[in-house]
């Protein structure tokens, strides 16, 4: 292993949708590095699919970022800010009690609206005639508009929410107090939610999440209930918005995949996996943990309180898993392998949400708006770096 430390993040490459060439590099000849942030702080970086998903399996490792000897990774000083349930065993506990209200089934039981919800925004996009921005019109309103439903947040609220999403998510241009400050809102609104809505819990996610709360043997409590408000909303937001601008930008890159994708819809619900695969575009911090003792990663002994990135959008271009890694294929076998969603015991809650929208929302594009293309050069789209995931700041279209 080198002893002068990479500075990282890594540049980015000139096409967005490829990962920076040095992580390729790595995976090959050093796959778990110590690299230095501009912070000054050194972390350790995970690379190759193998370790990532071992490394992500790994119960010893720790999620709460807040502990003194973890890496700064913010140039403002700040750390990221931990739920109390980040670790076990409290993270367990949470975990078991939340998926009762979380589970695949539960989930295909809102396919339904989403569906209203998805076709909707379509009416008011053909309404207001092309061109549009597809991420101001469609990918940002559909995940919030589903998630606020789900936890009965009403509708002059829900610019609100986005309005702390941003904030919490936002790398540049907010300091730490500003960041803190859009969480304090956020929880403060959850805790008044659950007040009003223990009076009508309703037959959605958060009254199912209260009935857990209220009459099930070690019940979730307030503070939890309210961390999984929260996890929702953030996880079921900006995510979902920028995977689906990303995916509709994808396909468009490639017409072929395209083209197969609309003459066979029934090909979607595979399609949705290959796109999550090769649409994670975060910004280079991937994963972030923590390591309480000393920890062999592949070949390399990391030393307990060091803080490591596990890369998941490199070990979802890793060839010795996804053959021919950088070209989109919506027929590639094993593509729901990828580690988009994470894996081990922080597997992401909201998978089956954000699989749900992915499909219902590419399904509809497809069907109702058959001519969709792009209003703009593909060199013309303007990105933008987030903590959740990176993509485009708008996604202008036309039909």
């Amino acid at each position: 292993m080198s002893t002068e430390l990479r500075p990282y993040p890594f540049a980015a490459a000139t096409d967005p949708f490829d990962p920076p060439a040095e992580l390729a590099w790595l995976r090959s000849n050093d796959p778990v590095t110590r690299v230095r942030l501009s912070t000054g702080d050194d972390v350790w970086l995970v690379t190759r699919y193998d370790d990532v998903r071992a490394v992500l399996a790994e119960p010893g490792l720790s999620r709460d970022l807040s502990r003194p000897g973890v890496a700064r990774l913010h140039p403002d000083g700040s750390r990221h800010l931990s739920g109390p349930f980040a670790d076990p065993p409290a993270h367990t506990r949470w975990r078991a009690l939340v998926s009762k209200a979380f589970t695949a089934r539960q989930v295909e039981k809102l396919r339904g609206r989403v569906e209203e919800i998805t076709h909707r925004l379509l009416d008011d996009v053909l309404t207001a005639g092309p061109p549009v921005d597809l991420m101001d019109a469609f990918a940002y309103p559909l995940p919030i508009t589903v998630i606020s439903e789900i936890l009965g947040v009403p509708v002059v609220d829900q610019r609100a929410f986005r309005g702390w999403a941003g904030a919490w998510l936002s790398p540049d241009g907010i300091t730490g107090e500003e960041r803190t400050a859009a969480i304090v809102a956020m929880a403060d609104y959850a805790r008044d939610l659950i007040r009003a809505r223990r009076q009508d819990r309703g037959d959605d996610l958060l009254g199912r999440l209260l009935v857990v709360t209220d009459e099930n043997d070690g019940r979730l409590t307030e503070d939890e209930v309210v961390v999984t408000i929260m996890t929702l909303i953030i996880g079921g937001y900006e995510s979902t918005a920028t995977t689906i601008g990303t995916a509709v930008l994808a396909l468009h890159r490639r017409p072929d995949q395209l083209a197969a994708l609309r003459a066979d819809p029934g090909r979607l619900v595979a399609a949705v996996e290959e796109l999550l695969r090769y649409s994670l575009l975060d910004n280079g911090f991937g994963s972030p943990r923590y390591t309480p003792v000393d920890i062999t990663v592949g070949d390399v002994r990391v030393p307990a309180g060091s803080t490591l990135l596990i890369i998941r959008r490199s070990a979802n271009r890793d060839g010795t898993r996804f053959p021919d890694p950088d070209r989109l294929d919506l027929s590639r076998a094993g593509a729901q392998h990828h580690l988009t969603f994470g894996a081990g015991p922080h597997f992401c809650l909201g998978a089956p949400l954000a699989r749900l929208e992915l499909q219902v929302a590419l399904a509809a594009l497809l069907a109702r708006l058959p001519n969709l293309r792009l209003a703009v050069p593909v060199e013309g789209i303007v990105w933008q770096a987030r903590f959740a995931a990176s993509g485009p700041k708008a996604l202008p279209v036309t039909w």
